[in-house]
């Protein structure tokens, strides 16, 4: 079966400064590679000496042995044949995550087999095609070094988190959890309920790494995009016109509109204009079978859709989508007029919609004791079980949101912490995981370090 690849990644399209004698040593490279025909040019090129700021340093034919390898030679990138005995996709995420600093992995893929996605997913910077020669050798000098600058930023970024031990991760796949549609959703607007929804689709996808999708269907105006400084140009308009036009959905082109994030996350972008929310493609019988449809296909394609909504349930588009979430969270503060308006619309929604009262969980965000309000009193009022409460930290939440980077992938806090409890009653083994984070261990030490201690000999 033959896959089709990517030719580049985005941050590879500018070759990026090579390495000098006055900048920095030269990366260090471990073929990982079954067949000496296919090492020999990599030998040829990246000898020690050659003006290409690269130096191979040994030859791996074992898979057992990659991790060892690697980390005793001081390796900063690998060429993986995947086919290579005893090899585990694992691997790619342990280098990468390695704690000293990061082992990129570039794949070559072998011509046979359908190597290429599982790959990517695992965490490769590029690829190339084997059987290698001169040529495609020589590719891989800006990959390398692009790789390595995207991997190196990613480090030193305050948002990085790196992959969970495997030993975890067996223990999570024992663990019992549902797919599930979440809506996050409030009567009111300016509560809050954009800065849940993001972040709760960053523990789940990039945190947790499951495929999850963020869907921004707030038709009184998307702001993820803004939020997370993603273009607009591929936005749900154009798939409700798409859907106008030949009355169906195929999942081919819902993935031409979703823009990746980061690790297991995609968003869908909301309409980047208001007016926007006015075309027919989003109104009435045609609104609602676009959603119904948008929905079902989006969940066919992922473990979670954290949809954000707008507050108006006159709107089709918001009413539909709330009628299909498996779990609703119902955004409040501790302002008593705000919560009064949403109890009067939720009774609305379970008495003449006839909305199933149980998928309704209530969030509440920016409380504080001060407020005059008990959480008590605001349980009672609401008559929703809460299953959150985040403090009032409006200057650190603006902060995130002016950054680009949300609050939970910006180095954790109160707000975070409280935001993971809620994310938690959704997917249980994000618990565990948010304690791993910064723990993740190479599985070995390789011969270096066994005879030095982790010291240069």
């Amino acid at each position: 079966m033959s896959t089709t690849l990517p030719t580049s990644t985005p941050e590879l399209t500018t070759r990026p400064e090579l390495p000098t004698p006055t900048n920095t040593r030269a990366l260090r490279l471990v073929a990982a590679l079954r067949q000496w025909g296919d090492v020999q040019p990599l030998s040829n090129l990246f000898a020690p000496g050659n003006a290409h700021g690269i130096q191979m340093v040994t030859w791996c034919q074992d898979g057992a042995r990659l991790v060892d390898d690697a980390v005793s030679f001081e390796a900063d990138v690998v060429v993986l044949d995947p086919s290579l005995p005893s090899f585990a996709l694992e691997d790619i995420q342990r280098l990468l995550h390695y704690e000293a600093r990061p082992i990129i992995t570039i794949g070559a893929i072998p011509p046979h087999g359908d190597w290429g996605s599982a790959l990517y997913r695992a965490g490769i910077k590029g690829h190339i095609e084997l059987p290698l020669n001169d040529d495609n050798a020589r590719r891989l000098v800006s990959l390398f070094h692009g790789a390595m600058q995207e991997a190196l930023r990613e480090r030193s970024s305050a948002s990085y988190i790196p992959q969970i031990a495997p030993q975890l991760a067996q223990v999570i796949a024992t663990q019992g959890w549902q797919r599930a549609v979440i809506a996050v959703w409030s009567a009111k607007g300016g509560v809050g309920k954009t800065t849940v929804a993001e972040n709760l689709a960053m523990l789940l996808g990039v945190v947790s790494n499951r495929k999850t999708i963020l869907l921004d269907a707030n038709m009184a105006g998307g702001n993820a995009h803004i939020h997370l400084r993603l273009s607009p140009q591929r936005n749900i308009a154009g798939l409700a016109r798409l859907f106008e036009a030949q009355k169906r959905l195929d999942p081919k082109d819902v993935l031409g509109y979703l823009t990746p994030f980061r690790n297991n996350l995609q968003v869908l972008v909301g309409i980047p204009r208001q007016f926007m929310a006015g075309e027919m493609c989003f109104q009435g019988a045609q609104g609602r079978e676009f959603t119904q449809t948008l929905i079902e296909t989006l969940h066919s394609m992922s473990d979670f859709v954290v949809m954000d909504l707008g507050q108006d349930t006159n709107s089709a588009v918001h009413l539909q989508a709330l009628r299909q979430a498996d779990e609703i969270l119902v955004v409040v503060n501790s302002e008593k007029a705000s919560l009064l308006d949403t109890q009067e619309v939720l009774e609305t929604l379970w008495e003449h919609v006839q909305m199933d009262r149980s998928r309704f969980r209530l969030v509440l965000n920016r409380f504080h004791p001060e407020h005059g309000l008990r959480r008590k009193e605001i349980v009672e009022v609401m008559k929703l079980p809460e299953v959150g409460v985040i403090p009032e930290a409006g200057e650190k939440v603006t902060a995130s949101l002016n950054s680009g980077v949300p609050i939970v992938l910006n180095g954790g806090g109160e707000v975070a912490e409280s935001l993971v409890r809620v994310g938690t009653t959704l997917y249980p083994p994000l618990e565990q995981i948010w304690s791993q984070r910064g723990k993740f261990k190479p599985k070995g030490k390789g011969l270096r370090e066994k005879l030095f201690g982790g010291k240069r000999p």
